[in-house]
């Protein structure tokens, strides 16, 4: 009884999160940048989604879904990272410089050693053995540092290459990539997580470079059909008893894209992610992705009811994000300055 009311209050929690200063639209939004900019709005919604899935994901509870989810929410940041480079990669003229590098995946690997040592510190001071300590500082680093950093620096290192170098079929080349990368992972023995939401990544840079082409598309019959199709397909792999590679790369990768097809046609008719506190959590998203997992480990270890858990996560996750975005906000400072100096002397 108790499991049921909490896992209500939870939903009905998301709900409210989603729905606050949500409104039919006068006019459509139109421009691309007015939905990047609203689908970045949503991504404290999702990252905040990816720390209760971690926290459930293992509990036979009604929540339980919310931990399948996590490769939609995965794949929602995919797609708007790519999207945003995309954009930016046609608006500056110089963006593709090495210093790109730097900017990118650089940033993103040093705030995640950043993180790293806090979490050390968390570890040593709690003294749970978290194997933040044990292994080593370079072993240990590598191995709890989350694997959606890893995969997301490759994906950043892919498309500077093929941009930069590719004046043709860029997104095919990187479709592609991602395709065989994929299938090759799952028959070489990698987790689900690694290759269930990859293909969101150049369906981002479609939507980025091909906007208006692709938003005439969806808003056809066609788009409608193939939107529904993709969630029907997706869907059937929790249907599917044996796994295989259809339903452990094809078919979750649809339930990403579908979902991100749906979020792009709500988008159109209501305003979403206008609420105090979605606006809030957006703003601190990179750092409560970075965050939760010392915290997942730590109530893991002492064997916490989830139903205590959970909150904890969620609080000491967040307070954890707030103290530490200064320090993530200097180092993307000085890492982006070296690339918008560059560009501002190309234009000169």
């Amino acid at each position: 009884m108790y499991s049921l009311m909490f896992s209500f209050i939870v939903l009905i929690g998301f709900i409210c999160l989603i729905l606050a200063g949500c409104h039919k639209r006068d006019i459509r939004i139109e421009t691309r940048e007015s939905y990047l900019q609203m689908l970045n709005g949503l991504r404290g919604i999702f990252a905040l989604e990816i720390v209760v899935g971690h926290v459930v994901r293992n509990e036979r509870i009604l929540l339980y879904p919310l931990g399948k989810f996590m490769i939609c929410s995965v794949a929602y940041f995919f797609f708007v990272s790519a999207f945003g480079m995309a954009v930016s990669f046609e608006k500056k003229k110089n963006y593709l410089s090495y210093k790109f590098l730097i900017s990118k995946p650089l940033y993103l690997f040093i705030i995640s050693f950043i993180f790293y040592l806090v979490d050390m510190v968390i570890d040593y001071v709690c003294r749970s053995d978290l194997n933040y300590v044990t292994p080593g500082v370079p072993k240990a680093f590598f191995v709890t540092t989350n694997w959606y950093i890893w995969e997301l620096i490759g994906f950043y290192i892919l498309f500077f290459c093929v941009y930069k170098y590719m004046p043709k079929f860029r997104i095919p080349l990187v479709a592609g990539i991602t395709i065989i990368l994929s299938v090759v992972m799952y028959y070489s023995g990698f987790k689900e997580t690694y290759i269930a939401s990859s293909f969101a990544f150049p369906m981002g840079l479609l939507f980025g470079e091909y906007f208006e082409n692709v938003k005439q598309f969806l808003f056809s019959f066609k788009g409608f059909f193939m939107t529904v199709t993709l969630s029907i397909f997706g869907m059937s792999c929790f249907l599917i008893k044996n796994e295989n590679v259809i339903s452990m790369v094809f078919m979750r990768n649809a339930i990403g894209i579908a979902t991100i097809l749906i979020i792009f046609f709500a988008c159109t008719r209501y305003t979403l992610g206008e609420g105090q506190i979605v606006i809030f959590l957006s703003k601190y998203s990179t750092e409560i992705y970075l965050s939760q997992f010392v915290w997942l480990r730590l109530t893991e270890s002492l064997g916490w009811n989830y139903m205590i858990r959970l909150p904890f996560v969620v609080a000491a996750t967040i307070i954890m994000a707030v103290l530490m975005h200064p320090i993530v906000h200097v180092v993307r400072k000085q890492c982006s300055c070296r690339l918008a100096k560059e560009l501002l002397i190309d234009k000169k």
